[in-house]
């Protein structure tokens, strides 16, 4: 293979990839609004990898620019190094390294929706005891305007449609703490949302006491996970100076051109998209290691037997 094949190769898949890229961001959203995942699986992956590339709440034009800037900037790589890999791997870091590298902030924002739900079980359970609120219903929409941020939209649309069907039937107190738990996706905030169910459907005199019960059991778990987080903060230290090594290697590898000639051929393409390549696929690995798996869900709308099978 000459180097003009390869580069049309490349330049071919480059194309490829950015089709791929604004066909998937078009179909993740309609007029801003996020719509289900597509059926096959080529295309879930291709949206799953769409979605990697930002914050999904960002408008989609936005996105859309921020790949095609990425895409322009690995053409002016290709073209000032010669090496149409290097120009790849560009595009590619700048879309989804901070996806790559941002399993801290995904846990630090578990970890600080717990604690905002940790205080608001505890604010529920001083209004009971206080006398600021007569029975749990009441609890739940005295203490919503004062919900931490992170379960806000949470707590509020919980309140809202508590307060407008007062008197009304359990199950519509269900589909409420179904959905509540949904906005909360943790096994923990079902746990929260279950019990809140059962208080609700017993109005039983000890409700404040269940709550503080449920507090302390979220802040055992938030001090677990802080602890977690702390032990691997080490190893993520250590994987970012390899990723500054890697990167110092490669820009000494441009300006010295007597030192990268062997990647200047064809096989040199090769074993630098297989260095590459591994590098990136260590990095997905020490994401899921980060993250981890999380708990299996048993309360909410997504939890029901009907929706998993259709799911």
């Amino acid at each position: 293979m000459t180097p003009a094949e390869l580069a049309a190769g490349v330049a071919g898949a480059c194309v490829a990839t950015a089709i791929a890229l604004f066909v998937g961001g078009r179909r993740s959203a309609s007029n801003g609004r996020p719509v289900a995942a597509p059926a096959s699986s080529w295309t879930r992956r291709l949206h799953r990898a769409w979605v990697a590339t930002g914050d999904p709440a960002r408008p989609q034009a936005d996105r859309r620019r921020r790949a095609l800037a990425w895409a322009v900037a690995g053409v002016v790589v290709w073209a000032l190094s010669g090496w149409p890999v290097a120009g790849l791997a560009t595009t590619v870091a700048g879309l989804w390294l901070p996806w790559l590298l941002g399993s801290t902030r995904v846990v630090r924002e578990r970890i600080e929706k717990l604690e905002a739900l940790e205080g608001w079980c505890r604010r529920m359970a001083d209004t009971l005891t206080g006398g600021g609120a007569i029975g749990l219903a009441q609890a739940i929409v005295t203490t919503a305007p004062r919900v931490d941020e992170p379960i806000a939209p949470a707590v509020h649309t919980l309140a809202r449609r508590i307060r407008d069907g007062a008197g009304s039937q359990s199950s519509d107190h269900a589909a409420a703490l179904r959905e509540f738990a949904d906005a909360v996706d943790d096994r923990t905030g079902d746990v929260v949302a279950a019990a809140l169910l059962l208080a609700l459907h017993q109005q039983s005199g000890g409700i404040a006491g269940v709550l503080r019960q449920l507090a302390d059991g979220v802040a055992r778990d938030v001090r677990a996970r802080r602890d977690i987080e702390a032990a691997r903060a080490e190893s993520r230290q250590s994987i970012r100076i390899l990723l500054i090594i890697q990167a110092a290697l490669l820009v000494l590898m441009g300006v010295v051109p007597s030192f990268a000639a062997p990647y200047g051929t064809p096989v040199g393409q090769v074993v630098m998209a297989v260095l590459l390549s591994a590098s990136a696929l260590l990095l997905v690995w020490m994401r899921r290691l980060a993250i981890g798996r999380t708990a299996p869900r048993f309360f909410g709308v997504s939890a029901l037997p009907g929706e998993r099978g259709a799911s």
